[in-house]
């Protein structure tokens, strides 16, 4: 089949559960729109997805793709799958060292800042009713603004239990993505990508979870954030980590190949 062809077909057969501000399914957006496959979301709100997300899964997290009946649950485990049902534009190095290596780095950044920063941000955020809801509710079908707000303060305690989210909590996450980032720093210092000279799926990764906090250019464009969000961008504006998202987003997030994602 033609490249044509399987977007076509993809168009009818791939959709995409997610929370639009997640960065972990920015993470699996990113994949589909690298690889060209146009694809439909379908936006969920904290709480209200389980019962949508465990019809089709065991678990109730989110990223979920569909593709042609076929139930793929998780950012890493997406990309496997896309890398395997899709090979053009591969993620995943042909070479069994450098797929090694990238997959290696996917794992950590997952783990030691992707996690962290989750809980490290919902721990500022979601205090601020007003604009936890604006960032929830961005991509929501109008009703939703209508009883969403109402259901929040206990959606909020439920997260804030589930993710074991609290002052200790939030300080030792921050900690462990302050100790990522300063590693990362040291790998790209003398190199465009974290594995071999190519983007790979771990570079991908690094930039989608950091999306947040490396906005393009002075970021004046960007959602507003909870004061120590936007504090921390400010910070590590010029950091080499910071510098090397911004690049890589320039290269590689707005020059995929095809034709973006189908209307929901």
């Amino acid at each position: 089949m033609d490249r044509t062809g399987i977007q076509g077909e993809a168009t009818r057969m791939l959709t995409l559960y997610q929370f639009t501000f997640s960065h972990f399914c920015g993470k699996a957006r990113w994949a589909l729109d690298y690889k060209g496959l146009p694809y439909t979301p379908r936006n969920l709100l904290p709480g209200l997805h389980r019962r949508v997300v465990l019809r089709l899964a065991r678990k109730s997290t989110v990223p979920l793709l569909i593709d042609n009946g076929e139930i793929i649950q998780g950012s890493t485990e997406i990309i496997d799958h896309l890398d395997g049902r899709y090979p053009e534009y591969p993620l995943t190095p042909a070479a069994r060292s450098q797929a090694k290596e990238s997959r290696e780095w996917e794992a950590f950044l997952d783990a030691e800042i992707g996690v962290p920063l989750r809980l490290w941000g919902y721990y500022h955020l979601l205090p601020d009713s007003r604009l936890a809801l604006k960032v929830m509710l961005r991509g929501a079908p109008w009703h939703a603004r209508l009883y969403y707000p109402l259901m929040f303060p206990r959606v909020r305690e439920r997260m804030s239990r589930y993710l074991h989210i609290d002052a200790d909590s939030a300080r030792q996450a921050e900690q462990r993505v302050m100790a990522a980032l300063a590693r990362l720093d040291d790998t790209i210092a003398n190199r465009p990508y974290l594995v071999g000279g190519e983007f790979t799926r771990a570079d991908l990764t690094a930039c989608s979870l950091l999306a947040l906090l490396c906005p393009p250019g002075n970021g004046e464009a960007a959602i507003a954030l909870p004061q120590a969000m936007a504090d921390l961008i400010d910070a590590h504006r010029a950091r080499p980590y910071a510098r090397w998202v911004r690049q890589v987003q320039a290269g590689h997030r707005n020059a995929g190949h095809a034709t973006g994602r189908a209307a929901a």
